[in-house]
């Protein structure tokens, strides 16, 4: 009798066993994307004009992450406009993020505040910079820019006193309140004649390209950048709590 009810408390333990491991699979493999997806809809708000959001939450076990306890929790957002620039790539990279899925609601920014200290990457290429350079109502709606490995060029034309004057200009790109980039003259050439002092101040100062991340639902302090063909990449990281009081 005592064997027989052994063997039965046995194969119950086993079973709740069982069960709970079942249980702990199917949240496993459920919960990710579901929750991937929550907070793509949430991210999405915060950008009204982008091609895409994505989104890859992880903790483990994943149950956690209904509590907002994320052991990782990686942004891509492609094609977002900032004043009028389309940044080609915002990539963020957060360990240890804590934020309730409350905060990843559609029409909430609250989320961002999760992401203080994470690491940023954004890239913008040449193209869209010269669109925004494009639209412009200044003397640089002419003017295009171009990246090379290392090394960044912006030339165009200028029109004064009923002649259009080319512009040729080498440069670098310098990081400014953090949050902006500009570009810097190392080297100018004046096709034949002399610009007014106001516009060699302009060509010869720090030149405003509209790379401008201050907009983002996230604080962000710039810390460094590689220039590739076609392409600035910057990194840094966001701001302890962001923007969101």
């Amino acid at each position: 009798m005592a064997a027989g009810r052994r063997v039965r408390s046995g194969g119950a333990v086993r079973a709740w066993a069982m069960g709970l491991l079942l249980i702990v699979a199917v949240s496993e493999a459920a919960l990710p994307p579901l929750i991937d997806r929550r907070v793509e809809r949430a991210v999405a708000s915060g950008f009204p004009l982008k091609d895409s959001v994505a989104a890859r939450a992880r903790a483990f076990p994943a149950v956690r992450m209904l509590l907002g306890q994320f052991d990782r929790l990686d942004l891509d957002i492609r094609g977002a406009r900032l004043a009028g620039l389309r940044v080609d790539s915002i990539k963020v990279r957060s360990i240890g993020a804590r934020a309730p899925l409350s905060d990843f609601a559609p029409s909430s920014v609250r989320w961002a505040r999760a992401l203080g200290d994470s690491e940023v990457t954004a890239s913008i290429s040449d193209a869209d910079i010269n669109d925004y350079l494009g639209g412009r109502d200044d003397a640089l709606r002419t003017f295009s820019v171009a990246f090379a490995d290392g090394l960044v060029r912006l030339d165009g034309a200028i029109s004064f006193a009923g002649l259009n004057v080319s512009v040729r200009s080498q440069g670098h790109l310098v990081i400014e309140d953090g949050d902006r980039l500009a570009y810097a003259v190392d080297k100018l050439s004046v096709e034949r004649s002399q610009l007014p002092g106001f516009l060699l101040d302009m060509l010869e100062g720090k030149i405003e390209l509209g790379v401008d991340l201050s907009g983002l639902p996230f604080g962000i302090s710039l810390e460094g950048m590689r220039v590739e063909a076609g392409v600035v990449h910057v990194y840094g990281r966001t701001g302890e709590g962001g923007l969101v009081p």
